[in-house]
């Protein structure tokens, strides 16, 4: 366990180093203090960097405890807006842990809410874990996200996440979407659609 100290540290290089590890080498067995910093890092508005990393390892290596506390977060305010997509990561991959089950709910909500990196999180998980939805919740999802386009290239939006996975979605359901997609302003997305329906993985990587 070679990265407690750094995590029980009070520097937040060097808690933004661990958490990065953690994430890089998959490891597990650190959940307890993960959370535990990001407790404490969470209250320092200047570590938005270290918070990021250490909610994005919470997602990535499973720490399933820390699920009521991501969404007590993601429901704060935000100057770094960009907490709102990593939380919304995690969150997501928490929520889908059981092989075999796939819960959007999470998904949907943010749709609903409107908060476009919200969004772009959930379908980065998404992307992440190379999730195949039944054809009717691709319709749902392609629907509700297709209107966040607002400066796109300058960031990620919600439909370059799924732009990217659609390669190994069902074609009938994601021509068209792609098809839209490949008249963006962001000629990375644009590759990105033309990649996926020539059912290519996109050189571009998001996640």
């Amino acid at each position: 366990m070679e990265y407690i100290n750094d995590l029980t540290s009070d520097s937040s290089p060097k808690i933004k180093k661990a958490a990065q590890n953690i994430i890089k080498k998959r490891l597990t067995g650190y959940c307890s203090y993960l959370l535990e910093a990001l407790t404490k890092e969470i209250e320092k508005p200047k570590a938005w960097q270290t918070q990021c990393q250490l909610i994005r390892s919470i997602g990535i290596v499973n720490c399933s405890e820390a699920l009521p506390f991501l969404k007590e977060l993601i429901e704060r305010n935000y100057e770094n807006t960009v907490l709102y997509r990593d939380l919304a990561f995690s969150i997501f991959l928490l929520e889908n842990t059981r092989p075999g089950e796939l819960d959007l709910s999470f998904l949907f909500e943010s749709i609903k809410k409107g908060n476009d990196l919200q969004i772009s999180g959930a379908c980065s998980a998404i992307l992440y874990k190379k999730i195949i939805p039944k054809e009717n919740d691709i319709k749902k999802i392609i629907s509700g996200i297709s209107i966040f386009t607002e400066d796109e290239g300058r960031k990620i939006t919600p439909r370059c996440y799924i732009a990217a996975i659609a390669h190994i979605w069902p074609k009938n359901e994601v021509k068209g979407f792609l098809e839209s997609c490949k008249e963006s302003s962001w000629p990375g997305l644009v590759e990105i659609a033309q990649d996926a329906l020539e059912g290519k993985e996109p050189k571009i990587q998001l996640v």
